[in-house]
């Protein structure tokens, strides 16, 4: 365990001292060029305006807007494409009189954040300027980008209930499928699952587009996801049927005999397809190392779910009296898997922030960076409170039973016995309750951090 910890906190060590000395990262797409270039000032008007991306964007028809120096906007418009592409072009008026002209872009990158920023040049001569760009999004996008981070969080909670609970239940625990409780948080988990997509689903496209809020109830002039994404929702829903479909068949077969190979490999092979789903939506596809980034985020999600899923399971089933017999039996099973859980959050956690955030500055003078130190200070408490029950764990859930009295033999010889040790004998109730109370005290602090974690996913990272 000594050397576990250790090279834990001198990789810990290596990725904070690389994050300090690194650049800022380049973690959405940017403006690469533009036509007329930013400052320029023109001899005469130019046809058009383009600007160029470092990736490709998708765009509806207000993305370019060109403005006079009295915030009027001048130019004539596009049109609305879904195809991404790095390039777009706004024509412009024939009359232009001299001044100085904003150009005002916002875009939607490949991760589905909007992306958004303005510029200016002159022609003959540079003027004052007076007035505030217009925003498209205003508080439309404000409201649409609460309400998707209430959708991730609700996502994301289904997913520890559903397919967590599922997933340690069949392979530490397939007794506990008998139990009610155990079969209302699967239910409950895979139906707030399905709650969160739809809901993703909805709001996404206004938010994405900074269009008003009741847009996303009507659907008109929908913009539609990348490609990537669409295909992401859509295996997802599957996925969503063929889990259902397990835990139906699992929870009516769990009283007749432990669970088949079969059933125990489909249904983990659902849940993996289901966590393939969720980086191709998030800030993992957009930036440098998006291969490495992209399994990061997989591992990190596959560990917050077995982790939850399980702390779930023992607070609200395992550690009840009527299981307690088997507690000190299930218990160190999950002892470990939650430990290996927790090694793998921190590793890719922390790879995923030198990634997004670049440099320690941006930690503190960005929204993304201040929220971020939040979800680092609360996954803190969460290990310390894991550790305890860790702890806990070894003190009590793994006292052996006592011996049973050998047997007589001839004298001089050594007796023998008649029965192999019997299994660890169960903690007494006073303690099961302390370990209870302590699980419960991880579990609200984890929700809190998952709400940190959804509004980080519609925060733009430092760039």
């Amino acid at each position: 365990m000594r050397r576990i910890v250790t090279t834990l906190c001198l990789v810990l060590c290596a990725l904070y001292l690389q994050a300090v000395t690194a650049g800022p990262a380049a973690a959405h797409t940017g403006l690469l060029a533009s036509e007329p270039a930013a400052g320029q000032v023109l001899p005469r008007l130019p046809a058009q305006v383009a600007l160029t991306f470092r990736q490709p964007v998708t765009a509806g028809a207000d993305a370019v807007r060109v403005l006079d120096d009295h915030m009027s906007r001048l130019d004539l418009g596009g049109h609305p494409d879904d195809r991404p592409r790095r390039t777009l072009r706004t024509a412009l008026p024939g009359s232009l009189r001299a001044g100085t002209y904003t150009v005002a872009w916002q875009v939607t990158s490949a991760d589905g954040h909007p992306v958004a920023g303005t510029y200016r040049f002159s022609i003959g001569a540079a003027t004052h300027v007076v007035g505030a760009v217009p925003s498209l999004a205003g508080a439309n996008g404000a409201w649409a980008g609460r309400l998707l981070g209430a959708a991730r969080g609700i996502g994301y909670a289904g997913l520890a209930l559903g397919p967590g609970v599922l997933l340690v239940a069949l392979w530490l625990w397939p007794a506990g499928l008998r139990d009610r409780r155990t079969r209302a948080l699967l239910w409950g988990g895979l139906g707030l699952l399905a709650a969160g997509t739809l809901a993703v689903l909805t709001v996404h496209t206004v938010w994405a587009d900074g269009r008003p809020l009741a847009e996303a109830w009507s659907g008109s002039a929908a913009h539609q996801h990348a490609v990537t994404a669409d295909l992401a929702y859509a295996v997802r829903f599957y996925a969503l049927l063929a889990l259902g479909a397990a835990t139906a068949v699992a929870t009516a077969s769990a009283g007749r005999a432990r669970p088949a190979g079969p059933l125990v490999l489909a249904t983990t092979a659902a849940v993996v397809v289901l966590w393939g789903t969720w980086p191709p939506t998030g800030h993992a596809v957009d930036g440098r190392y998006a291969p490495l980034a992209v399994a990061a985020d997989l591992v990190h999600l596959a560990a917050m779910t077995l982790w939850l899923g399980g702390l779930a399971l023992v607070a609200a089933v395992l550690s009840r009296p009527a299981h307690v017999g088997e507690l000190a039996t299930v218990l160190p099973r999950f002892s470990r898997l939650a430990f290996t859980a927790v090694v793998a959050l921190v590793v890719t956690g922390t790879c995923q922030a030198w990634r997004e955030v670049g440099s320690a500055g941006h930690l503190l003078d960005t929204p993304f960076g201040r929220l971020l130190l939040l979800k680092s200070a609360g996954v803190a408490v969460i290990v310390v409170l894991g550790g305890l029950a860790r702890r806990w764990v070894h003190r009590h859930a793994t006292r052996p039973a006592p011996l049973p009295p050998p047997t007589g033999g001839a004298p001089g010889t050594t007796p023998t016995l008649t029965a192999p040790p019997a299994p660890p004998a169960p903690p007494d109730a006073a303690l099961v309750r302390a370990l209870r109370r302590g699980l419960l005290a991880e579990l609200l602090v984890a929700a809190l951090v998952l709400g940190l974690t959804a509004a980080l996913v519609t925060a733009a990272p430092p760039a």
